[in-house]
Formats: structure tokens, sequence, C-alpha cells
């Protein structure tokens, strides 16, 4: 009876090892997640696959969220207003938590070091970054830092004289809040009778020209809000125009909400700034493709 009671408990004991030994090389693996994810940040290689579909991203906001996409997309907006930006990574903290639902949660301390392209600033802030895995993946993704100088070294950048190069930053400002949804921080940069024209051909077309910020948000963008599933301006490159313009062009990779359509289409931009203002705006758009996805 001994004998069998022993090996009952070392069967029981290796089988509760193999589920610590499991569970340690699971946490193991979603922190050098972590780590791959601050690599590949650091190396404008930003990989989508590393999230679930459906999840979360919270920049400085518990209310505003982005999808993986958007993230990414957020991401490659904002590089262009620094000419230099990364982690530090020298001797980052992490601390993991595994909650009893399986869920796993490793938040991140580190530096991020960046130069403004608008004035070469150098901003150093310190960034608290939390990651919630489930199954190896991350489905929430939290970060918070302090963007007060971030913001006041914009503000003294779009105050100065509107040089080509100034005017470059404020329409990286736009395209980096459109990435995150933040339409009211585009509206912002727009002046009260800005002149909007949406491509000839273009369904949203209908209400040339829009005429200050209002007549663009309810013309244009709550139009796009609902008709796509999502809608991400991809590849963007911006070139110096004379008479304080500036000439965008990218690609509208989009997904249409009432057919599942996938739009990739040839984009361009042409914005008319004064006084840290876009009073004016062009735009140029295979036509063709959207009526054709638009009307399946």
């Amino acid at each position: 009876m001994k004998k069998i009671f022993l090996f009952t408990f070392a069967i029981i004991l290796f089988a509760s090892c193999g589920k610590q030994d499991k569970r340690y090389i699971q946490q193991s693996l979603e922190i050098e997640t972590v780590k791959k994810l601050i690599e590949n940040y650091n190396n404008k290689d930003y990989d989508v696959s590393i999230y679930v579909d459906s999840s979360k991203t919270h920049y400085n906001s518990k209310d505003k969220s982005m999808s993986p996409e958007q993230t990414i997309a957020y991401h490659k907006a904002n590089d262009a207003i620094y000419s230099s930006r990364n982690f530090v990574v020298d001797d980052p903290e992490y601390e993991m938590v595994v909650t009893d639902d399986g869920n796993t949660w490793v938040n991140c301390w580190l530096d991020w070091k960046g130069t403004l392209v608008g004035n070469n600033k150098e901003i150093n802030i310190p960034i608290h970054l939390t990651y919630q895995f489930l199954d190896g993946k991350i489905v929430r993704e939290v970060g918070y830092w302090d963007s007060t100088e971030i913001v006041l070294e914009l503000q003294g950048i779009n105050a100065a004289n509107n040089t080509p190069k100034n005017n470059s930053t404020i329409v990286n400002i736009i395209y980096a809040a459109f990435a995150k949804g933040d339409i009211p921080s585009v509206l912002e940069k727009l002046d009260d009778n800005v002149i909007w024209n949406e491509a000839e051909g273009n369904s949203y077309a209908d209400g040339n020209p829009y005429v200050g910020p209002d007549a663009v948000l309810n013309g244009v963008f709550k139009r796009i809000g609902g008709d796509y599933e999502y809608f991400h301006l991809d590849g963007i490159q911006l070139h110096e125009m004379a008479n304080n313009q500036i000439l965008a062009n990218m690609r509208y990779k989009a997904k249409l909400k009432k057919n599942g359509a996938i739009i990739d289409a040839q984009a361009a931009h042409l914005w008319t700034l004064k006084d840290g203002k876009a009073i004016g705006f062009q735009q140029y758009v295979d036509t063709k493709q959207l009526d054709e996805v638009l009307n399946k």
C-alpha cells in the first residue's frame, strides 16, 4: 500500500512540475515577444501578426483604442515627425503577472528618445507599456507617457515661420492623428475657412467644395467611418512645393463594410498651408477603383 501511495504521489508531482515548466516557458516566450516588438519598432519593421485580430491598443487614453492595423499606421505616420527615434533598450525593466483566467500581463518600463524634424529638438521621455497576452499573442496594448514636452515643441514649430519644412510637419501631424482615429485633432489643423475638394468622380465629391472643418467632418470623415471597416493611408511620401504647398502621395488600403470589398488605390493630396493651418486640400485618387468596389 505504501509503495502504491508513493508511486501515485510521484505521478502527481511530475504532472505538477510539468505544468509549472510549461507555464514558465510560455511566460519566457511572452517576454521575448515584447522584446521582439520593441526591436521591430526600433528597426521600423512592424509586424501585425504579433497581435490577435481583435486586439486593442490604448495610448494615453482609456476611451480611444486602435486596431492592430491602426496601431501600425499610427507608428508609420508618427515616424515622419522624427528624423530619428528609438526605445533605449540598455536596461529595460520587465514585470510579469499571470492571472487565474490564463491571461499573462507583461509590464515594461524604458526610455524613448527622438529628434523632431521641425527644430532638431531631442526628446527623452520614460514610457510605461503593458501587454496582455492570451495563448501567446497580444490581445491588448496600453502605453502611458508624459507628452507635454512633445506637444509644446510641436506647437513651437507650428508657430514658427511658415517654411516648407514646418508645413511638412503640420501635414505629418494631420496624418498621424488620422491614423490614430483622432479626427478632432485633424480638424483642429484645418483653417476655419478651409477649402476641401474630393477628386472628381469620387462619390464624396458631391459636396465640393467643402468649406470649413464642420463641412469636411460631415461630408467626408463621417461618411468614411460609415462606409468602411478600416481606411488606412499607406506609404505616405511628402514633397515640398512652391507657394506653401505640400504634395503627398500614398496608397489607400481600405475594406468596405457592406460587401467586404478591398481597396488598394493610388492617391495623392495637395495641401495648401498658411500660419500653421491647412487652408486648401485637393484629393487625387483612382476613382474608377473606388466606384467599382462601392457598387459591387
